[in-house]
C-alpha cells in the first residue's frame, strides 16, 4: 500500500488531489468547530446537498460547476437566516424543505444531461482523480482568504456563536458576522464537493470536532486539534482506498468515523482508569 502511494505521488493528478484534500481538511476542521458550537451540523449538510443543484445548473448552462455551485450555496446559506426571521419557522423545518427541493432540482437537471448518471455519482460521492487545477486554485484562494480573515474576526465570531445576547451588549455586528460565517461555510462545503461529494462532505465538518470534543479541555484545543484529526482522516483514508481499491471519499468518511469510535473508547478507558486510581 505504501509503495502504491509513493508511486502515485509522481503523478500530477494525484499531487493535486492530495494537496486539495489536505487544504480542505484544515479548512473544514476549523469551520467545523464553529458549526459544532452553533449546533448547526444539519445546516452544513443541507448546504452541501443544495450545492448539487448549483452543480447541475452549471453543467446545464455550460458554466464551471464549481462556480455555479458556490454561487447557489452562498445564496442559500445567506437566504435561510433571513427567511427564518420572516416566517418564524425553525431552521430544522426550513432545512427539511430546502434539502429535498434542491436535490430534486439537481437530479432533474442532471437527467437532462447526456451521461447523467456517472456525473451525478461523481458529484454525490466525490472523485479523487477528478480534482482539477481550477478546483485546487479555488480551494487555495479560499484557504488563504480564510487564514487572513479569521485572526481578525475569530473572537467576535466565537462570541456570536456562543452567546448572541452578550455579543449584542458588546456592540458586535451580529448580522455581519453571521453572514461571514455562512459565506465561509458555503464555500468550504462547495470546495469539497469534487473530492468527497455532497453526501460525504459533512463528515469533514462534523466528525473531527466531535472527536476532539471528547477530550478537549478548552475551545482553543478544539481549533488546534480538529484540523489535525481531519488531516489524519484524509491521509489515512487515501492510503486505505489505494490499498483496498475502494472509493476515496467514502473511505475517508468511514476512517473519520473509526477515529470517532476510537476516541469514545479511549475516553471510557481513561474514565475507568481514573475511577480505579
Amino acid at each position: 500500500m505504501l509503495q502504491d502511494f509513493t508511486e502515485l505521488l509522481a503523478y500530477t493528478f494525484f499531487q493535486r488531489a492530495l494537496i486539495a484534500g489536505l487544504l480542505l481538511a484544515i479548512l473544514a476542521g476549523i469551520v467545523g468547530v464553529f458549526t459544532l458550537i452553533r449546533k448547526a451540523s444539519f445546516f452544513g449538510d443541507a448546504v452541501a446537498h443544495s450545492a448539487l443543484a448549483g452543480v447541475a445548473i452549471g453543467l446545464f448552462f455550460a458554466i464551471d460547476p464549481l462556480i455555479s455551485a458556490a454561487i447557489y450555496a452562498v445564496l442559500i446559506s445567506l437566504f435561510l437566516p433571513w427567511f427564518r426571521k420572516q416566517t418564524g419557522f425553525s431552521f430544522d423545518s426550513l432545512l427539511a424543505l430546502l434539502l429535498p427541493v434542491s436535490m430534486g432540482i439537481g437530479v432533474i437537471a442532471f437527467s437532462l444531461l447526456p451521461g447523467y448518471q456517472p456525473n451525478l455519482l461523481s458529484f454525490l460521492f466525490g472523485n479523487l482523480l477528478a480534482v482539477t487545477s481550477s478546483d485546487l486554485i479555488f480551494l487555495g484562494v479560499l484557504f488563504i482568504s480564510v487564514s487572513i480573515l479569521l485572526p481578525f474576526i475569530a473572537k467576535k465570531l466565537l462570541l456570536v456563536s456562543l452567546d448572541e445576547d452578550q455579543a449584542r451588549l458588546l456592540g458586535i455586528n451580529i448580522p455581519l458576522h453571521e453572514m461571514i460565517y455562512h459565506f465561509i461555510l458555503a464555500l468550504t462545503v462547495v470546495s469539497g464537493v469534487r473530492l468527497v461529494g455532497v453526501v460525504l462532505i459533512n463528515a469533514f465538518l462534523v466528525i473531527p470536532p466531535l472527536v476532539v470534543s471528547l477530550h478537549a479541555k478548552s475551545i482553543k484545543q478544539l481549533f488546534i486539534y480538529s484540523p489535525i484529526i481531519a488531516l489524519v482522516s484524509v491521509v489515512g483514508g487515501i492510503g486505505l482506498s489505494i490499498g483496498l481499491d475502494l472509493p476515496t471519499g467514502a473511505v475517508i468518511a468511514v476512517f473519520a468515523g473509526f477515529l470517532f469510535l476510537l476516541s469514545v473508547v479511549l475516553k471510557k478507558v481513561k474514565e475507568q482508569i481514573a475511577v480505579l486510581l
